[in-house]
């Protein structure tokens, strides 16, 4: 061999070794994707593709970034109503689910005990024809089957509903604990609308939050961070204002103009106080509430007889001229938006204050006014075919309402989006809801706390490999649906979407469920919905044909419609706003109390980073600093100063945290803002099974909470639980709960 030809060799050899020790995974015999690649690219070139952002509730639009194949970036997609650019850092970190170490690559059973998590690998053959087989007994009782999920929107929870009403009446159970079922219930009680709504802030000049946190987590941050941005910016020489009241000082309320630190618990009753102000002083929009609503006479004499700002000051913390004082600008300063959200609407008085805040805005006129509030118009989607049998199905029924059912009866139990074994106390009663029930199947993209507990796991591609669509809540007061197409190829990993096997297993289960779900995929079931926009001929996106439509819907990441006129029409049987009286003569004053014992009340808020905890399992998000105490890697628990003097606790101390629960451990970061009886901390960290990045990291306070009750209407109280506090000496203890890894 000559010299030149024995480099060149060496040189091949050499770099062949390089990539397949760095890039490919263990086992693997060829060279990708350069060599071989799995799509066709020209290398260097970067491509742009629409989809959508699914890691929490706000159905941001984004675009996804590939060069040579691979994707590298995340940006928010301009065009789109809610993102109009922008992103979150949830959504900046979304790459890393796709390309994460730990997620699941094929469906596994169970071997052994349950939790013991021990798994073989199967085909996706043999995982369907499980599921069949274990579902296909349960089809002459269909109440035998339950789907237990999180807060499903779009066509995904069509699908779910319409499997289970097919199936016989399956039931749908749902757990979502930063939900928004209590502000839906509030506005269906009081306008016969079982939404959430649009906020105009781009409009308005006063926006008062009742524990909403609006700029970190709440619902849509990148939605309710651009409209506060323009009520505080985007109108030269024109600057609103935003109140934030709340027990301790969060994102949002570090932004405020002025943070109220009311008591725990006494939202609806400070919300009640500020009514009483605007009817006491008649500053309240006459026009709309004698034109509009009905029952405010008696809501007028409750209010006048009970909630005075002196009478309420001393319960709830905030100063009767502070009462007085942020009433009146709120009339003077209009328009003005009151808004609900997170801790405060949990708990014994959580739909109290949810009402009473709802009411706040019915008093100023709020509803259909520009910058005011709207319910967001329903896109003209096709119906699915009636069933031809349809079965009783009731409506999705709180999982905390199942866990005091002692009759559950169910016999298998599907379970996607929700991890109620991390986010639910051990007094919850989750694990023997799960014990007696003889099968269980988890979808997801990831293994964690729950999918431990199943029978059967069946994994799922992430956001970027399949299709999928939203009608995100809240919106912009118009029509609009976001749509989400695979960017590649194919899966990265042997995958499929739920609503695909719902679609397959359901012709595995008899001519009368293939019937039902007659769609051979889950594109083809949206194609379907999706033509009904391309048959309205208006919006953004108007094209000859359905086959055109869809491929520019998916293109741009959805269609919108900003001719259709916002409006608010109340569904009630008079047609007018409903002053419901009854859910604040129940939950106004149902204030928590603390005891000798257990001295401080525990207030659990959504992290920034990681919502509930689902976001917990990206490192990007574990290594960005939280902007109020700088926690990384961890958790933190906040104490007050005037606690921490108490206890004669230091920054970076080690304290345990007890209720009758029990306890946890985490390092102390002593905080201004907090009420003097208050103790928070932010939930999403303390997973014991969810990757290597999240698992044994910092603490989970939600499991110190009392277990939820039924009739509060929400999944956790996540605000008012009575907890003590001590100083921790025993280090062992403290490296126990993975505390040493937190940057204080």
């Amino acid at each position: 061999m000559k010299r030149r030809e024995f480099l060149k060799s060496s040189v091949v050899a050499g770099t062949a070794g390089v990539l397949l020790d760095a890039c490919a995974p263990p086992g693997s015999e060829q060279i990708i994707p350069l060599l071989i690649p799995e799509e066709q690219f020209i290398p260097g070139v970067e491509e742009f593709h629409a989809t959508t952002c699914f890691e929490c509730s706000g159905g941001c639009g984004l675009l996804a970034r590939k060069i040579d194949g691979r994707l590298v970036k995340v940006e928010g997609n301009p065009t789109h109503p809610i993102s109009q650019g922008g992103s979150c850092a949830r959504g900046q970190a979304l790459p890393q689910a796709m390309y994460h170490p730990d997620r699941l690559r094929s469906p596994l059973v169970r071997e052994g005990a349950r939790g013991d998590g021990h798994w073989t690998e199967v085909s996706w053959d043999d995982a369907l024809d499980r599921l069949a087989a274990e579902l296909a007994p349960l089809r002459a009782d269909g109440a035998g089957l339950a789907f237990l999920t999180g807060q499903l929107r779009g066509h995904r929870r069509e699908l779910v509903r319409r499997f289970a009403a097919a199936f016989g009446g399956a039931r749908h159970w749902v757990h979502e604990p930063f939900g928004d079922a209590t502000v839906r219930r509030a506005h269906e009680l009081v306008a016969g609308i079982d939404a959430f709504p649009a906020h105009d802030l781009e409009h308005a000049n006063y926006v008062v939050t009742f524990g909403a946190a609006l700029v970190e987590a709440s619902r849509s941050p990148v939605r309710f961070g651009r409209g506060l941005g323009h009520l505080r910016r985007g109108r030269p020489g024109q600057r609103g204002k935003l109140v934030a009241i709340g027990p301790h000082l969060s994102v949002t309320a570090a932004h405020a103009d002025e943070w109220l630190p009311a008591r725990p618990g006494t939202d609806a009753m400070l919300a009640l106080s500020l009514a009483h102000v605007l009817i006491r002083d008649d500053r309240y929009d006459r026009a709309f509430v004698d034109e509009r609503t009905e029952g405010f006479g008696a809501f007028r004499d409750r209010v006048l007889a009970a909630f005075a700002p002196e009478t309420v000051a001393a319960t709830t913390g905030v100063s009767a001229d502070q009462i007085e004082r942020v009433a009146r600008e709120m009339a003077q300063h209009g328009p003005t938006i009151a808004i609900a959200g997170d801790a405060a609407v949990t708990g014994p008085s959580g739909l109290a204050t949810a009402v009473a805040v709802t009411h706040l805005n019915a008093l100023m006129g709020a509803f259909g006014r520009k910058g005011g509030i709207y319910f967001d118009l329903v896109p003209p989607f096709t119906p699915y075919p009636a069933l031809e049998e349809p079965s009783e199905l009731e409506e999705p029924r709180p999982l905390a309402d199942v866990l005091a059912d002692a009759s559950v009866g169910a016999r298998a139990l599907l379970v996607a989006g929700t991890n109620p074994f991390f986010t639910l106390p051990a007094a919850s009663g989750v694990a023997d809801l799960f014990s007696n029930i003889p099968f269980v199947a988890s979808f997801g993209s990831f293994a964690d706390e729950t999918s431990r507990e199943a029978d059967l796991i069946l994994p799922e591609p992430t956001a970027f490999e399949r299709f999928d669509d939203d009608v995100p809540a809240p919106g912009v007061g118009t029509s609009m649906a976001s749509l989400s197409g695979p960017v590649f190829v194919r899966p990265l990993h042997d995958t499929r979407a739920m609503p695909d096997v719902l679609l397959q297993v359901g012709q595995r289960l008899g001519d009368d469920m293939a019937a039902a779900l007659p769609w051979e995929s889950y594109e083809t079931a949206l194609r379907v919905a999706w033509s009904g926009l391309h048959d309205a001929q208006r919006g953004s996106i108007v094209e000859t044909s359905a086959d055109r439509f869809w491929r520019s819907a998916l293109e741009s990441g959805g269609w919108w419609d900003d001719s259709t006129a916002a409006d608010v029409e109340f569904v009630t049987p008079g047609g007018r706003y409903r002053f419901e009286v009854g859910p604040l003569l129940a939950g106004a004053g149902a204030v928590a109390e603390i005891t000798a014992e257990r001295p401080f009340f525990l207030h659990v808020y959504p992290s920034l980073a990681f919502g509930d905890g689902r976001s917990a399992h990206l490192p990007f998000l574990q290594e960005l600093a939280d902007p109020m105490t700088g926690t990384r890697w961890g958790s933190v628990v906040e104490v007050s100063v005037a606690a921490a003097e108490q206890y004669g606790i230091a920054n970076g101390d080690p304290v345990a945290v007890g209720s009758a629960q029990g306890e946890l451990v985490a390092r102390a970061r002593v905080v201004p803002g907090l009420r003097p009886e208050v103790v928070a901390m932010a939930a999403g960290q303390g997973h014991t099974d969810y990757g290597r990045y999240a698992t044994d990291r910092g603490a989970n306070p939600l499991a110190l909470l009392a277990p939820p009750d039924p009739a509060d209407g929400s999944e956790l109280a996540l605000v008012g639980t009575a907890v003590s506090i001590r100083k921790v000496t025993d280090v062992v203890a403290v490296l126990r709960t993975g505390s040493r890894s937190i940057d204080v």
